[in-house]
């Protein structure tokens, strides 16, 4: 959970005008999580990136950018407490993005998970809440070339042990984290990478299973793990259209193969039809797979030839027939025959059958998208 949903009860795009105002009301203390700025800090990038990169040093917190401080002082003229005052709007003009550019050419290295949310009132007037996460790539260097921490309502400079310490601390959490979870994850997704491409869908328990570290998942960038929640959705949807895409596959298979035995050899009725078939070497060994529904639904999806297919997998052109089980009955069929009779023709049906086409390029973006998740894993 982020500060804005912690201190609004809201999600980030839920917060509006009015709740600024309510939370204003509270008069709540400036603290270690909490951080009031009146809006003309938007105007002092420098300034206001020392604040941010002290949070991320420390404890995460959240800025408002649009709100005068009240401020209590002791006898010796110290600030000792700061209260909200009023709300400050900005102009029109002032947006989001000039505030993020600003924040991430100042700040060494940037701050992952870093949200800028815009408020804006009846007449489009603008306040900014900037949500800082606790950082798991501390610390950060400010503008002045220092490395802050927040304390309670004030910033101090780092001393050297301090620093040194961050810099030990996340680098062991990123070994930890490289063999616990970035890691497997990677061999996994490079599993699922191979399995997409024959058109199957991987298992995602797997990857649920590695993200089931809760320990190490809470030390993980938000926007890997954004992209590995994208990444889900669209595998669930995979698995939704990979249900039609095989019943499409089983219905023009056995079709096809019931069509060509009731012209070759005078069968009727539809008993369950079942392949095998059998490639012959040179050498005295012979060698048999199945063409099962399994196989024959990677075929069809990829546009293969069964001669092909084998030749690539078992390194070898020299072939013999297809058995082809119905019912009781066999049949057997040279396989130069059976693919021209039979197999082209489940080609062409599959080549235009809308589930498959769906199948296929919902495969293809996924193949696409776990290939750059792969990539993105790998640099951390």
């Amino acid at each position: 959970m982020g500060f804005i949903e912690s201190f609004f009860k809201k999600q980030p795009h839920d917060v509006k005008a009015e709740d600024i105002s309510s939370f204003i009301s509270l008069k709540i203390e400036e603290n270690m999580n909490l951080d009031y700025k009146d809006i003309k800090a938007y105007n002092d990038p420098e300034r206001l990136a020392i604040n941010v990169a002290s949070f991320a040093n420390a404890y995460g917190g959240l800025i408002i950018l649009g709100v005068a401080e009240d401020t209590i002082k002791d006898q010796e003229g110290r600030t000792v407490k700061v209260f909200p005052e009023k709300i400050t709007w900005g102009e029109v003009s002032l947006h989001k993005e000039r505030l993020e550019n600003q924040l991430a050419a100042r700040i060494q290295p940037s701050i992952s998970g870093l949200v800028v949310r815009p408020i804006r009132n009846e007449k489009r007037q603008v306040i900014f809440l900037i949500d800082i996460p606790k950082s798991n790539s501390a610390p950060h260097m400010s503008p002045d070339h220092v490395f802050h921490k927040r304390l309670n309502f004030r910033i101090d400079a780092m001393e050297h042990y301090e620093v040194a310490n961050l810099f030990r601390i996340n680098w062991t959490m990123k070994q930890k984290l490289v063999e616990s979870i970035y890691e497997p994850l990677a061999a996994i997704l490079e599993n699922h990478e191979k399995q997409i491409r024959e058109y199957h869908c991987p298992d995602g328990s797997d990857v649920e299973r590695i993200l089931s570290r809760t320990y190490y998942k809470a030390q993980m960038p938000s926007e890997l793990l954004d992209r590995i929640d994208l990444y889900m959705y669209h595998l669930d949807g995979l698995v939704r259209k990979a249900h039609f895409a095989r019943e499409s596959v089983i219905d023009i298979s056995t079709r096809n193969i019931t069509d060509y035995l009731r012209k070759k050899h005078g069968i009727s009725g539809k008993p369950p039809v079942l392949l095998e078939y059998v490639s012959v070497n040179t050498s005295p060994r012979k060698r048999e797979f199945k063409l099962d529904s399994f196989l024959t639904y990677s075929l069809l999806l990829s546009n293969q030839s069964i001669g092909d297919y084998v030749s690539r997998v078992y390194w070898t052109d020299v072939y013999d027939e297809v058995s082809i089980y119905y019912g009781t009955e066999t049949y057997t069929v040279a396989l130069q025959h059976f693919e021209k009779h039979v197999w082209n023709k489940c080609l062409k049906e599959a080549s235009k059958n809308s589930k498959i086409r769906e199948m296929r390029i919902e495969a293809e973006s996924l193949l696409e998208e776990v290939e750059n998740l792969i990539e993105e894993i790998i640099r951390y």
